[in-house]
C-alpha cells in the first residue's frame, strides 16, 4: 500500500481530507480518500468506485457516459484485437509485445481523457485504473479481469444514473 501512496505522490496527487461517499462540495483540489487496490474484484469493486464518483449538486454523478464510455470503447478495440490473437494461438498465455504496448497505450488514452475533466481524473484516481492496465503487463488473465472491470463500471455508471450532462 506504501507503494501505492508514493506512485500517486509522484504524479501529484495528495492525500484527501474530506470523507467520500456523497462529495459534494468538497475540495476540488484534494485527491479522492478511496482508492481501489490492485487486489480488486471486477464486479464488486466497480460498485463500490462509481458510489465514491463526485455528484453535482442534483444529486448526479459528474462523470458523463460519454466520458466512460470513450474509454471503454478503447478497451473495447483491444479486446478484439487481443481474442483474435487468442484465437490463432491457442496455447498462449502472454500477449505479444505488439498486444502488451496497445494494453499500456490506454493509460496514455486514460491520462488524456483525465487531462480534459475533473470528474474523468477523480475517476481515475478512485478506479486505479492507471496502476491496474500499468499490471496487466502481458498477462492475458489480467487483461480479461481489467475488461470485466470495465464493462463493470460502465453498468454501474448507467445503474446509478450516470447521463450525458
Amino acid at each position: 500500500m506504501n507503494d501505492m501512496r508514493s506512485q500517486f505522490a509522484k504524479l501529484g496527487y495528495g492525500q484527501a481530507s474530506k470523507p467520500a461517499g456523497n462529495r459534494q462540495g468538497y475540495n476540488k483540489n484534494t485527491a479522492p480518500t478511496f482508492v481501489l487496490t490492485l487486489n480488486y474484484d471486477p464486479i464488486d469493486d466497480a460498485e463500490k468506485v462509481i458510489n465514491h464518483l463526485e455528484k453535482d449538486k442534483y444529486g448526479n454523478i459528474a462523470l458523463t457516459t460519454s466520458q466512460i464510455r470513450k474509454f471503454l470503447t478503447a478497451v473495447n478495440v483491444v479486446r478484439n484485437k487481443v481474442d483474435l490473437y487468442i484465437a490463432q494461438n491457442k496455447d498462449a498465455y502472454e500477449l505479444s509485445i505488439e498486444l502488451a504496448a496497445e494494453v499500456k497505450f490506454l493509460k496514455v488514452n486514460l491520462l488524456y481523457q483525465a487531462g480534459r475533466a475533473k470528474a474523468v481524473k477523480d475517476f481515475m484516481e478512485i478506479s486505479n485504473l492507471a496502476a491496474i492496465i500499468g499490471d496487466v503487463d502481458k498477462n492475458i488473465k489480467k487483461f480479461q479481469r481489467l475488461c470485466k472491470y470495465v464493462e463493470a463500471l460502465v453498468a454501474y455508471h448507467k445503474f446509478m444514473g450516470g447521463k450525458d450532462k
